[in-house]
């Protein structure tokens, strides 16, 4: 299961690269900085869309990594992550051709926060199904903690950015608020 969720992400990662070579064919007289110029906006949303498909890699790689089983809903939530990582790419196209209207930062917001919601029920089902923990794998909740703050996070960031037009994509930047977010809930955890 693991090796066919890394596959996806490398095709999905590689869709993201294939409008920006048709962006060549499209004007081969054209001067380069010129080209490069007027396709910015293409050229931007690849490099925040290679930026949050790695990132969602790497925190689906974590929390696989304590795997040691799996049972129908665990995989029915990997495929739905899986149909968040398929579906960037097009988000992604959609953002190029559509800048910040508000149903394309919905799209686009909309779908990492289905990727992350779906990571934090990966998380929920680990700590709550030890069966499905690799032997020897801790029941550290510290994930579950991380991976929820980032939901509601982006959660939060779908509202305002579809909500607020001037604010838009920027609406992300309260991802980082992540850190800080968990060290507090933390810090009220141990205290209560």
């Amino acid at each position: 299961m693991v090796t066919f969720l890394d596959a996806v992400v490398a095709i999905a990662i590689t869709l993201l690269v294939l409008p920006l070579i048709e962006v060549l064919g499209e004007a081969p007289d054209e001067p380069l900085d010129d080209l490069l110029g007027d396709h910015l906006a293409q050229f931007g949303s690849f490099a925040l869309s290679f930026a949050v498909i790695a990132r969602l890699w790497l925190a689906h790689h974590r929390l696989v990594e304590r795997v040691g089983g799996y049972d129908e809903a665990f995989v029915l939530t990997n495929l739905v992550w899986a149909l968040t990582i398929v579906v960037l790419p097009f988000s992604t196209q959609v953002i190029a051709e559509y800048d910040t209207e508000r149903l394309s930062v919905g799209l686009y917001i909309g779908t990492i926060a289905v990727s992350t919601a779906s990571l934090t029920l990966m998380s929920v089902l680990l700590h709550r199904r030890p069966a499905l923990r690799r032997a020897g794998s801790p029941d550290d909740d510290s994930g579950l903690l991380t991976s929820g703050v980032t939901t509601a996070l982006v959660l939060v960031a779908l509202v305002l950015g579809v909500a607020l037009p001037g604010v838009n994509f920027l609406a992300l930047l309260l991802l980082l608020l992540t850190g800080p977010c968990v060290r507090l809930v933390a810090r009220r955890r141990a205290r209560g």
